[in-house]
């Protein structure tokens, strides 16, 4: 039996890389020979977690890392390092160097952040963690890309692409539809945490002029912790005033709920439409995107680094940032063309199909098997997890 423990956010903390961690492990707890822990990174007190979180690092506090490295390295075969920089103490999250430089065990490393041009104390953190893993994960190949470049007297072979993984979707729009009472409606849907960058704004007013009979665009998901407690709910407002400015009432819906697992599931699949109008390049990786793709949705995504990855072969449609008459082309298109809507639905359920976290999690568990391992050959190990995301689906 293999013991592996992921650091990580984790539920019932309310962010993508809490809700990948929980899918991760139970992807992973498929296979009957491993046993997943938790290590979970808050402030003390914040949070209340459940049995499968073996210790909890008060993130602020240094000795807190020390101290489960000691415990890592004492009950532990395998870690797994969710990197985030702002989830970890420290100034820009170093604290967290300093539990792996402690690590006796096998380290991989999941980057869910990777930007072109770091600051010199971001890319000093990035190449400690990259030193001390085994394996550092990018969930795109532009990922892949900026990480060879930035660190080319790393070794390359550490470098590996996973995509994110996606629920097991059933298909059935429109028995999703009826659950929802939208069974006569035409769905567009954004989800995530709301904040600024998301670029929402942009959404709600391509839909002003339009006229799209029985037409809904949701956007569903709270506002991010992190925005709530600098701002407030002033940016849902505006969002909220700007609709009701431009008469979209009856077209757009807040959904104002972080929703569980089965509530996403179907809403994804009730939906025809995802819009994804994220405003900055440097998005490396986008859960929300992954899922609405794994769903079978059309996507439309403004041309941030995940989606021109994500959105080969016909997997959806690019539209420019900030050009709100695009996108609203791009929108009408789908909406009067149900061949061009199908075709769009097809690509994308044919490449989601391939990346449920039942099939994810065993790759990223050959991954650690393989640290160890002195059976296989390197050229099986880069055959079975070298993932092309741009093959055609």
């Amino acid at each position: 039996m293999k013991k592996i423990v992921i650091i990580s956010t984790c539920p019932p903390q309310q962010c993508g890389l809490a809700t990948f961690t929980k899918d991760l492990k139970k992807g992973m707890e498929l296979d009957p020979n491993v046993t997943i822990d938790v290590i979970a990174v808050s402030k003390i007190g914040q949070d209340q977690f459940d049995h499968s979180v073996r210790f909890v690092i008060d993130k602020d506090r240094l000795d807190s890392y020390i101290q489960a490295s000691y415990i890592i390295n004492e009950e532990y075969d395998y870690c797994i390092l969710q990197h985030e920089y702002g989830i970890f103490g420290g100034a820009d999250g170093i604290f967290i160097n300093n539990l792996v430089n402690k690590l006796n065990i096998p380290l991989l490393t999941i980057f869910h952040t990777i930007l072109a041009s770091p600051s010199l104390q971001k890319k000093e953190i990035m190449e400690t963690l990259i030193t001390k893993s085994h394996a550092v994960v990018s969930l795109s190949p532009k990922g892949c890309e900026i990480l060879k470049e930035l660190f080319p007297n790393c070794d390359q072979y550490k470098f590996k692409m996973i995509p994110h993984g996606v629920p097991q979707f059933d298909y059935n729009q429109q028995a999703a539809k009826e659950k929802l009472g939208m069974h006569a409606n035409f769905v567009m849907m954004t989800f995530g945490l709301i904040g600024r960058g998301k670029g929402l704004e942009y959404a709600i007013k391509s839909l002003s002029g339009l006229d799209l009979p029985d037409f809904k665009y949701l956007i569903v998901g709270k506002t991010h912790p992190n925005v709530l407690a600098r701002e407030g709910e002033s940016y849902r407002y505006e969002l909220q005033d700007l609709v009701k400015q431009l008469q979209l009432q009856e077209k757009v819906i807040f959904v104002d709920e972080f929703l569980s697992d089965e509530q996403l599931k179907d809403y994804l699949t009730a939906c025809d439409i995802y819009l994804s109008p994220y405003q900055h390049e440097e998005q490396i990786s986008s859960g929300t995107l992954s899922f609405a793709i794994g769903a079978g949705a059309a996507v439309i995504a403004t041309p941030y680094w995940h989606a021109q990855d994500l959105l080969r072969d016909d997997r959806g449609i690019l539209t420019p940032f900030n050009d709100i008459d695009a996108m609203r082309e791009n929108i009408s298109q789908l909406y009067h063309s149900q061949r061009l809507l199908a075709w769009h639905r097809f690509k994308a359920r044919n490449f989601g199909e391939q990346t449920t976290w039942a099939l994810i999690s065993k790759i990223y568990l050959e991954l650690l098997y393989n640290f160890t391992s002195p059976v296989r050959s390197l050229e099986y190990y880069e055959n079975y997890i070298s993932f092309d995301i741009r093959r055609e689906a």
